[in-house]
């Protein structure tokens, strides 16, 4: 959000449009009352400032943040680090995957089978909102990295069949 208010100043039901834009809510989930808690959290650390009221029409008056130099050195440090973090949480899948002992290979087949049927699902959504993406390196990454797990996928059950091939022997 800090992002977006790097943009230009804006108030939290823009912010919220912004985000719920078919381009960005694929990439960024936020729920709206994060939205105004994190602009409040801004606010209290000196990331943001609220800089007035504006109001459409007869609609009710919305509190307009801007970001302030501290909040500009945040975000650019928080950029930093990213490309840096490797991230310590996992999917949910990764669990499942610790558990794959608990399933019978014929249901873990299913089961890898529906997984890669909903990140071919996640493919095609891609292919829809790659232009409107924010950076072409976000949506080649998701890409690629879409395009590894069905990899990976596709050679687990290839392995499952033959080693079901080989047991029938």
């Amino acid at each position: 959000m800090l992002w977006l208010l790097a943009e230009g100043p804006l108030h939290g039901y823009r912010i919220r449009k912004i985000l719920a834009a078919p381009a960005l809510a694929f990439w960024f989930r936020i729920e709206d009352a994060a939205i105004y808690s994190m602009l409040r959290s801004f606010v209290r650390q000196g990331l943001a400032r609220e800089d007035g009221q504006e109001r459409d029409g007869r609609r009710p008056s919305r509190t307009v943040f801007r970001i302030t130099r501290p909040g500009r050195a945040a975000l650019r440090q928080a950029l930093i680090d990213a490309w840096q973090v490797v991230a310590r949480d996992r999917e949910p899948v990764c669990a499942a995957l610790a558990a794959a002992d608990e399933f019978e290979p014929d249901e873990l087949r299913s089961l890898l089978c529906r997984r890669r049927a909903a990140l071919s699902e996640r493919q095609d959504t891609l292919k829809a909102v790659a232009a409107g993406a924010p950076s072409g390196l976000l949506s080649r990454r998701e890409a690629a990295l879409l395009a590894a797990e069905i990899a990976w996928i596709d050679t687990e059950l290839s392995r499952s069949t033959a080693r079901r091939i080989d047991d029938d022997r």
